[in-house]
C-alpha cells in the first residue's frame, strides 16, 4: 500500500460528502420549487385585468381562499374564458360562462383543502362573526348563489343591490324563490344575511 493511499481515501470521503450536500440542496431547491409552483403558474395564468374582473363580477380578491389555491390549469383556464374574443360582444355569455367555470374550480380546490386538513368546511370565511352564516350558505344556498346562474343571483350581487333584511329573506324563502320552500328558524336568518351583507 502505497504511503498516499490512506490520503486518497480522504480525499474521496470529502468528495462524497461533497457531492451528496449537493444532492441534497438541489432536492430541497426541487422540492422548493414544487411548492412555489403551483401559485406562481396561478398567477402568471391570470392578469391585473382578470383579478379586476372577478372582484367586480364575482367579490373575489386577489388573496380570496380560491384564488390564492387554485391550480395552474384552473387559472389559464379562467383567464381563457375571461378573455375569450368570442364573447366580447356578449359579456353576460361570458359573465355565465365564468360563473361555471369558478363554481366548479370552488368546489374541487375547497374539496382537496378538505381532504388535506381533515377539516368539515373550507376556510372560505375567517371572520368568527360571519362564520355562522357562511356554513348556513354551504348547506343550503352555495349550488345557484355562490357565484349565481341564469335565475339566481350570486350572493355578492344581491349584496350589491342593497341591505338584506331578515324580514325580505324570509319572504323570498317562504314563496318567491326557486327553491320554496327553504325554512330557516330566526338565528338562521340573521347569520345568513349578517353574511350576504357583509359581501357589500
Amino acid at each position: 500500500m502505497s504511503m498516499l493511499a490512506p490520503f486518497a481515501r480522504r480525499l474521496s470521503l470529502a468528495g462524497r460528502r461533497k457531492a451528496a450536500a449537493r444532492r441534497g440542496h438541489a432536492a430541497l431547491v426541487v422540492l422548493a420549487l414544487l411548492l412555489v409552483t403551483p401559485a406562481l403558474a396561478a398567477a402568471a395564468g391570470l392578469t391585473d385585468a382578470d383579478y379586476r374582473y372577478l372582484k367586480a363580477q364575482f367579490g373575489l380578491a386577489k388573496d380570496s381562499f380560491t384564488l390564492t389555491n387554485i391550480g395552474a390549469a384552473d387559472a389559464e383556464k379562467l383567464h381563457a374564458l375571461i378573455n375569450d374574443p368570442k364573447d366580447k360582444e356578449f359579456p353576460q355569455r361570458r359573465d355565465l360562462n365564468v360563473a361555471d367555470y369558478l363554481f366548479d374550480t370552488e368546489m374541487r380546490t375547497c374539496e382537496a383543502w378538505q381532504l388535506a386538513h381533515a377539516a368539515p368546511s373550507c376556510p372560505q370565511v375567517t371572520d368568527p362573526q360571519l362564520k355562522p352564516g357562511w356554513e348556513i350558505a354551504e348547506r343550503n344556498c352555495i349550488a345557484c348563489h355562490l357565484t349565481g346562474t341564469t335565475t339566481a343571483p350570486s350572493f355578492f350581487k344581491l349584496a350589491q343591490s342593497g341591505p338584506l333584511t331578515e324580514d325580505r329573506l324570509a319572504a323570498t324563502l317562504r314563496s318567491g324563490h326557486q327553491m320554496s320552500p327553504i325554512t330557516l328558524d330566526r338565528q338562521e336568518l340573521q347569520e345568513l344575511v349578517r353574511y350576504i351583507n357583509s359581501l357589500r
